[in-house]
C-alpha cells in the first residue's frame, strides 16, 4: 500500500471507500423499494382466497396444505392463518421499510458527498500548490489557508463518512429487528445479523474516536525558542564587528541584525525566531545573526565578508520575516502529523484517511517551498556578489564545506573528553588542519550556510550563478589556512577575543561533562542489566508432547497383542499390524528420548564477555559479532543469526551441540537454532542476548571515555 503514490492512497481511501459505501446504502434501499405485496406474495394470497371461498361454498372440500389434507374448519382456520401471514408480513416489511429506506437514503447521499469532499480536497490543494510557485506570497497565502481549513475539511470529510456508516448500521438494524425479532429467524442467521451490527458499531465507535483524536493533534502548538548554545555579544563588547556589520546591512539595503549571537556548533545563519542561549538560558526576540567562531578564525576576510553580506540578504529580502510567519506554520503541520502517528491509541489503516491527506497537502506544496528556498539563496548569493565579489562567494562555500570534517573532529574530541582539552580553541583548530589536513570537498552535502528550515541549491549552482565557477585552481587554494592578517583582523573584532574564546569553550566543555555523565549513567545501567550470566535451556514441551503420542502408540501396541489372544483370534492375523505399531513405538521413544536430551543439555550460556557453548573449548566472544538477527519459525522455533567479524579469530567448533549450532567460517556467522527457552517466551529471549551485546558496547564505551 505505501508503495502507491499518496494520491492514488487518497483515492483509495478517501473516495473509492465512501463510494462502495454509499454503493451498500443503494443495495440496502433496492431490498426495501417495494413496501406492498409482491408478485409472487399477491398470486399466493389470490390462490389462498379462492380455496378459503370453496371451503366456504362446501366444507367438505379438501385442500392440500404442506403435505397434510385440511377439510371443514380446519381447512379453513389453516388458510385464514395463511392469508394472515401474507398481509402480516407485507405490514411488517412496511414498518421496517420506514426505518431502512431513510437511512439508507442518508448512507447513499452522505457517501457520495464524502467523496466529492475528497475530490474537492484533491483538486483544490493541487491547485493551491501549483499557485503557490507564482510567488512567495501566493505560497504564504494559500498555505495558511489550507493549515487554517484543515481541521475543519478532515471533520467535514470524517463526519460525513461517519454519517454514511451510521446510516447503513441504522439500515442494518431495521433488517437485523425484522429477522430476528419478527420473523423469529434461527440461531444461525441471528448470530449473522448480530455480527454484521457489531463491525458497524465499532467503525462508528473508530470514526467518533478518531475525530476526536483529529481535532486534538490538529490545534495550533505553542511556539518553542529555538536553543543554541552560544553568546550574545553587544556594540560594547564587538564594536569593530558590529560596525562591520552595519556596513554591510547598508550597503545591502537591509537593517542590521538586533542581535549578533557567536557560538560554537553551527555554521553561519539568520533568523527571526526566538532564541534561547545555553547556558546562560538569556532569551532573545527580533532578528538575529548566528556567526560561529569555529569558522571565523579559519576563514579569509573577503571570504567572511561574502557570508555575512549574503546572510543580511535574507534580511534585504524579508527572508527572516518569511521564515517567521511561514516557518511555524509548516512546522507545526508536520508536528501534527507526528502527533497523528504517534497516540497510543493510533491505528496505522484507521489514520489514514487523515494522515494520507496532510501528507498530500504537505507535497503539494514542498515544491513550492524548495523553489522559493532556492530562489532567495540565488539572491542573497547576489546581494554577497555586489558588495564583495562573486569570487570569494564561491570561495567562501568550498572552503567551509572542506572545513566541516576538521571543525567536527576538533568538537568532538574536545567534548568526548572536555577535561583532557586544552585551553585555546583556535590553536587546536589550527593545529588539526595542519596535521590533517583538509580535503577537497565533493560538493554532496551544504553546511555551513545552511538554514535549519530552508533548502540550499548545489554549491557549484550557486558558485556559477555568481560567474566564479569552481575550478581545480579555487579548490587547491581554500586547502590551506588563511594568512596571519586574517587571523589578526578577526581578533580585534571583538574587545576581548581571548576571554569571548575562553568563555564559549568553557561553556562548551560545561555542556559536555553533563551530557557525558548522563550518558555514562545510562551506560553503566547498560552494563549493569548484563551482569551475571544466563543458561539457555529449551522447554520439555517436546518431550511432554511426544511422550504422549508414545503412551498411545504404545497402548495400541498391547491392546493389539491382547486382541489377537482372545478367542477366535489369531496372533499371524494381527502380525504385522503388531509389528508396525510396535515399531512406531520405538521410534517415538528414540524421539522423545532426543528432545528429553536437548531439554537437559544447555544449549548456550550468556555471559558478560560473550557466549558459552558446552563443550566447546572457547567462549565466542562479543567483540566477535558484528550483527545480531532473530527469525521466528512457526511460532515456536527461533533462529539467532549472529554475523561475525570476519578479522576476529576463527572459532573451534568440534560439535554442533545437538544440532542446534551452526558455524559457518566462509560465511562468517553463527546460528542458533532452538525451540522456546525454559522460563521466558521469545521476546524476553531476543532480549535476553540483546541486554548481554549491549552490555558489551556499553563497556567498552564507558572504557573510551
Amino acid at each position: 500500500m505505501q508503495a502507491l503514490p499518496t494520491s492514488a492512497r487518497l483515492v483509495l481511501w478517501a473516495v473509492c471507500i465512501p463510494l462502495l459505501l454509499s454503493g451498500i446504502g443503494y443495495w440496502e434501499y433496492r431490498q426495501y423499494a417495494q413496501t406492498g405485496l409482491s408478485a409472487e406474495q399477491q398470486q399466493m394470497l389470490a390462490e389462498v382466497t379462492d380455496a378459503l371461498e370453496a371451503v366456504r361454498e362446501n366444507p367438505r372440500t379438501v385442500i392440500t396444505i404442506d403435505g397434510q389434507q385440511h377439510s371443514g374448519f380446519s381447512a379453513s382456520l389453516r388458510l385464514q392463518q395463511i392469508a394472515k401471514s401474507i398481509r402480516g408480513d407485507s405490514a411488517t416489511r412496511a414498518q421496517v421499510a420506514a426505518v431502512v429506506r431513510p437511512a439508507s437514503i442518508a448512507a447513499m447521499v452522505a457517501g457520495v458527498l464524502t467523496a466529492l469532499v475528497a475530490l474537492a480536497g484533491l483538486y483544490g490543494v493541487s491547485a493551491a500548490g501549483r499557485q503557490a510557485l507564482q510567488s512567495r506570497d501566493a505560497l504564504m497565502r494559500l498555505f495558511v489557508r489550507w493549515r487554517n481549513l484543515l481541521p475543519t475539511y478532515l471533520t467535514m470529510h470524517m463526519g460525513l463518512l461517519m454519517i454514511t456508516v451510521a446510516g447503513l448500521l441504522v439500515a442494518r438494524l431495521g433488517v437485523a429487528y425484522q429477522v430476528v425479532i419478527l420473523e423469529r429467524a434461527g440461531s444461525g442467521e441471528a448470530k449473522f445479523q448480530m455480527v454484521i451490527l457489531l463491525v458497524a458499531g465499532l467503525v462508528l465507535w473508530w470514526g467518533a474516536t478518531l475525530l476526536r483524536a483529529l481535532y486534538t493533534s490538529l490545534q495550533v502548538l505553542h511556539d518553542e525558542p529555538n536553543e543554541v548554545m552560544g553568546v550574545s555579544v553587544s556594540r560594547q563588547e564587538a564594536p569593530a564587528l558590529w560596525a562591520y556589520v552595519d556596513t554591510l546591512a547598508q550597503a545591502a539595503g537591509a537593517a542590521a541584525p538586533a542581535h549578533l549571537v557567536v557560538g560554537l556548533t553551527d555554521g553561519f545563519y539568520v533568523t527571526g525566531h526566538a532564541m534561547q542561549l545555553v547556558p546562560s538560558g538569556q532569551q532573545l526576540t527580533g532578528e538575529t545573526m548566528y556567526l560561529p567562531l569555529t569558522y571565523l578564525t579559519l576563514l579569509q576576510r573577503d571570504e567572511i565578508s561574502a557570508i555575512l553580506a549574503h546572510e543580511l540578504g535574507h534580511f534585504a529580502g524579508a527572508d527572516t520575516a518569511y521564515s517567521l510567519q511561514f516557518s511555524p506554520i509548516y512546522q507545526r503541520l508536520v508536528a501534527s502529523l507526528h502527533a497523528i502517528y504517534g497516540r497510543n491509541n493510533s491505528g496505522s489503516w484507521a489514520d489514514l484517511p487523515a494522515t494520507t491527506f496532510i501528507e498530500y497537502l504537505l507535497e503539494r506544496f514542498d515544491l513550492a517551498v524548495k523553489h522559493w528556498s532556492r530562489v532567495r539563496e540565488f539572491a542573497a548569493d547576489q546581494v554577497a556578489a555586489r558588495l564583495v565579489s562573486g569570487e570569494a562567494v564561491a570561495r567562501s562555500l568550498v572552503r567551509v564545506t572542506a572545513l566541516h570534517d576538521v571543525v567536527n573532529t576538533v568538537l568532538n574530541e574536545i567534548g568526548r573528553r572536555p577535561q583532557e582539552a586544552g585551553s585555546d580553541l583556535v590553536q587546536m583548530l589550527h593545529d588539526a588542519v595542519r596535521e590533517a589536513g583538509l580535503k577537497a570537498p565533493d560538493f554532496a552535502t551544504e553546511v555551513a550556510t545552511m538554514h535549519p528550515s530552508d533548502t540550499h541549491p548545489p554549491t557549484l549552482e550557486r558558485a556559477k550563478a555568481v560567474n566564479a565557477p569552481v575550478t581545480d585552481a579555487m579548490v587547491q587554494g581554500v586547502l590551506v589556512l588563511p594568512d596571519d592578517q586574517a587571523m589578526v583582523w578577526v581578533r580585534s573584532l571583538f574587545a576581548d577575543s581571548q576571554g569571548l574564546q575562553a568563555r564559549l569553550l568553557a561553556d562548551f566543555k560545561g555542556l559536555a561533562r553533563e551530557q557525558n555523565e548522563q550518558v555514562r549513567k545510562n551506560l553503566a545501567d547498560t552494563v549493569e542489566q548484563a551482569q551475571g550470566s544466563v543458561d539457555l535451556f529449551e522447554r520439555k514441551s517436546n518431550v511432554w508432547l511426544f511422550a504422549g503420542f508414545t503412551a498411545i502408540a504404545f497402548a495400541a501396541c498391547a491392546a493389539l497383542v491382547v486382541h489377537s489372544f482372545s478367542p477366535g483370534k489369531s496372533f499371524a492375523g494381527f502380525q504385522t499390524l503388531i509389528l508396525m505399531t510396535a515399531g512406531l513405538t520405538v521410534m517415538l521413544i528414540g524421539i522423545t528420548w532426543w528432545f528429553w536430551r536437548r531439554s537437559v543439555v544447555m544449549v548456550m550460556q550468556l555471559t558478560a564477555e560473550g557466549m558459552v557453548v558446552p563443550g566447546w573449548p572457547q567462549i565466542v566472544p562479543w567483540s566477535s559479532v558484528s550483527d545480531y538477527s532473530c527469525t521466528v519459525v512457526n511460532g515456536s522455533n527461533m533462529v539467532m543469526t549472529f554475523d561475525l567479524d570476519p578479522a576476529a579469530p576463527r572459532l573451534q567448533a568440534p560439535h554442533s551441540n545437538l544440532r542446534r549450532i551452526t558455524y559457518r567460517p566462509a560465511k562468517n556467522k553463527l546460528l542458533v537454532g532452538m525451540s522456546k527457552a525454559k522460563g521466558m517466551d521469545m521476546d524476553a529471549m531476543h532480549e535476553a542476548v540483546m541486554r548481554y551485546l549491549s552490555g558489551w558496547h556499553a563497556r567498552q564505551h564507558l572504557q573510551s571515555m
